[in-house]
């Protein structure tokens, strides 16, 4: 701001004050005067010096209603009635010469050629109206916004438009369209819908055909496709006036924004136009909502299945995602209340459910052909916009008691996403389930209620139905192998979510066996399907899934899977050997030492074989060896590697891991998964794996010669390991000073 600006802020910076009713002076705001406009659209205005805010915005009235006041010859205050709101209002300035220039500008307005910043829109000064329109001084910016939406302003640019149309002329044309182009650049609102205003849009349109950047043949005839191609469908009426304005000025400003000047608008104008799209949006929405006889009505038409109005539900919905949550919620629990759900229940007929296809001569036999009715993916699109904002409403409807249109639909939904053949609906109702089930927004005493509709009732019967049937094959349709793959998502999104219930259902269903089926599918994104579930399954580090999958063996298929992904031609590199090799060194991380021992003892020719290649095989063994030596000599019992015999017998039985249950059942299920060992005759076990690398210290209460022998044993024993290895363990060892001597001589 430069002296001069800064002097001129400060000469109308002054006090409002308000006449209250018990006739006292309230201050209304301190800030800065200005009067804009010309004639008789001319503005007194008063803005906060702080925050910008205009506290007083009303017309300029008769000269005689404004009286200036002060004392002697200092006159610093302005007082006037306003004729509108009767209300008593004042300006006391803190500087004479400001309150003089502002009832000046009121009283006695300066002369046509003094006030006018810019040319009238004639043929004659287009030239120079679009070169001072384009170069605006940010001081002017708010007056030239002014006097752009005089009445006369637009009314001479109108005619000026028609006359070079008549004319033909492409240079006059070409002006026009550079001067409503910056029209819509000043991103100013009042400015841009008068522009878009019922009575002249059409004009303004023709104006904005005229683009010089575009050859002749490319540009588009606006008023042409607004008059022809568009056409508006009542389908619920709007007694509001006001809002049926809205209506058609939001689709105007979205025609501006994306087909007129898509490549013209910068960010600010970009921003503007998308401001006040919401603006504009959102009173919409709030008028919809707060109609009760409006919303009824749309839900009765929905419900006799009237297209248009199912389509303007649908984009209703789709477009409350741009308002804030808060008055989204609100709109959509009113649609809940109202009847949505019912309504558009009468768009699943069940037909999914009764297993009817339509098939032709010469369709493969059990495939569907696409629905019948479209409207049904409307439907579903407006269930999913409800179910991932807030799956409350919805989720109460599907599991309500005595509810037989909620469990049709639910079922329907099921088998829609198993035999769709759109894949974009099948993701869909996938989404749609996935948000249903999550129980993160039910409290703990109301999950088991809900989720017992998908468990007790049959719902998850039907969703997992399809892995009950034969792996797909390489000429299976696109849509039964993506309907698998997102079934496989929906089991891994039950594991991880859904706890006791979850685990007792896949253990009683074999539903780990049915799922690594997939591995043996062709389809490379099946396998990684079936990969993930397993990945779910383990990665809850439950004992009883653990026990589940060691007893059926479910890592040897993905072992055998795994292993013929990495054998030529293939480079070992794959998603799938990534995959695989992520959920071992899970295990081994975890120390799973079911699972653990599992893999090594049934695979330990493949591990080996590809150990040097792959880091995770060779870790996965170590701790397996690790394993057997802990298990074998546990630490507080053993010293440096060596058995420590106590009562003077051998122990005989497998020490369990830390952390397993006590009971007898799982003692014998454990005990079952290995091999019986008998000790030794000789009452010592045998040394298996790497004796010694965690042995403990020597116990220094034992007699010298117990020790001695102790440690002798421990040694033979450490290097007969380390050799296995190739290195020797260097695990420090207590040494006496006798033993010492001994050794040394």
């Amino acid at each position: 701001m430069d002296v001069e600006e800064a002097h001129n802020k400060e000469k109308f910076r002054g006090k409002l004050y308000i006449l209250s009713e018990d006739s006292a002076w309230q201050e209304a705001g301190i800030g800065h005067a200005s009067v804009i406009g010309t004639g008789a659209n001319r503005r007194l205005q008063f803005k906060d010096e702080d925050s910008g805010k205009v506290l007083h915005d009303r017309p300029v009235f008769a000269s005689d209603v404004y009286q200036l006041q002060g004392e002697g010859e200092r006159k610093t205050i302005i007082v006037w009635e306003d004729q509108e709101d009767q209300k008593d209002w004042a300006l006391s300035f803190q500087d004479d010469e400001g309150s003089q220039a502002i009832y000046s500008l009121i009283c006695h307005e300066p002369g046509p050629e003094e006030k006018r910043l810019l040319p009238p829109p004639k043929l004659t000064n287009l030239q120079d109206l679009a070169r001072r329109i384009a170069l605006v001084n940010p001081s002017q910016r708010e007056q030239i916004a002014a006097e752009m939406g005089e009445a006369e302003f637009l009314a001479e640019l109108r005619e000026s438009f028609h006359s070079a149309e008549d004319l033909n002329s492409q240079k006059d044309l070409t002006n026009i369209f550079q001067i409503v182009k910056r029209i819509f650049l000043m991103s100013t609102h009042a400015l841009t819908e008068r522009y878009l205003a019922e009575d002249v849009y059409e004009d303004v349109l023709g104006m904005l055909e005229n683009d010089d950047s575009l050859p002749l043949d490319k540009r588009i005839p606006h008023r042409q496709v607004m008059k022809e191609k568009v056409k508006f469908n009542d389908v619920v009426s709007f007694e509001d006036v006001e809002t049926l304005k809205r209506i058609h000025l939001n689709y105007r400003l979205l025609y501006l924004k994306d087909i007129v000047l898509p490549r013209a608008l910068d960010d600010g104008a970009f921003a503007s136009l998308q401001q006040l799209i919401h603006k504009n949006l959102a009173a919409i929405l709030e008028h919809l909502q707060k109609t009760d006889a409006v919303l009824t009505r749309l839900m009765e038409q929905v419900r006799q299945q009237d297209m248009q109005s199912l389509l303007f539900l649908e984009d209703a919905c789709r477009l409350s995602r741009q308002i804030v949550p808060e008055q989204r919620q609100a709109l959509y629990a009113k649609m809940a209340s109202a009847g949505l759900f019912d309504a558009l229940a009468v768009y699943f007929t069940g037909d999914w459910a009764r297993g009817e296809r339509n098939t032709t001569a010469g369709d493969e036999v059990g495939v569907r052909k696409p629905w019948e009715h479209p409207a049904q993916h409307h439907a579903v699109e407006v269930l999913l916009l409800h179910a991932t904002f807030h799956p409350t409403h919805l989720r109460n409807w599907l599991t309500k008691e005595k509810n037989e249109d909620g469990r049709r639909v639910l079922r329907d939904l099921t088998h829609m996403m198993v035999n769709e053949t759109d894949q974009g609906v099948q993701g869909q109702i996938a989404e749609i389930l996935r948000s249903v089930l999550d129980p993160a927004t039910l409290e703990h005493k109301e999950q088991d209620k809900r989720l017992e509709v998908f468990y007790e009732q049959g719902a998850m019967d039907d969703i997992l139905s399809p892995l009950r049937e034969k792996p797909p094959k390489a000429g299976s349709p696109p849509q039964v192998c993506f309907a698998q793959q997102l079934i496989c998502e929906i089991v891994a999104f039950a594991v991880l979510k859904h706890g006791y219930r979850a685990k007792v259902y896949v253990i009683r269903h074999g539903l780990g066996q049915q799922v690594c089926r997939l591995l043996s599918a062709p389809q490379k994104y099946l396998q990684l399907a079936a990969v993930r579930v397993l990945r779910a399954i383990i990665g809850t580090k439950d004992e009883a899934y653990v026990r589940y999958v060691s007893k059926n063996n479910l890592l040897t298929l993905l072992l055998q899977s795994f292993e013929k992904c990495i054998m030529p031609p293939a480079l070992g590199t794959n998603l799938m050997a990534s995959a695989t090799l992520e959920l071992l060194e899970f295990i081994r991380q975890q120390n799973l030492k079911v699972l653990v021992e599992t893999i090594c003892k049934n695979h330990t020719p493949l591990l080996q074989r590809y150990a040097s290649r792959m880091k995770p095989l060779e870790l996965l063994l170590l701790k397996y060896q690790q394993n057997l030596e802990v298990e074998k000599y546990p630490p507080e019992q053993h010293a440096s590697g060596g058995p420590i015999d106590g009562g003077g017998k051998s122990r005989s039985r497998r020490m369990r891991s830390p952390g397993r249950d006590d009971a007898a059942e799982d003692d014998s299920y454990f005990e079952s998964l290995d091999d019986d060992e008998e000790p030794p005759p000789n009452g010592k076990e045998k040394s298996e794996g790497l004796p010694g690398l965690l042995g403990g210290y020597a116990d220094e209460e034992k007699d010298a010669d117990d020790s001695a022998q102790a440690e002798e044993g421990s040694e033979k024993q450490t290097e007969a390991g380390a050799k296995s290895l190739g290195h020797v363990s260097k695990r420090p060892r207590t040494v006496e000073p006798e033993e010492a001597e001994k050794t040394s001589q």
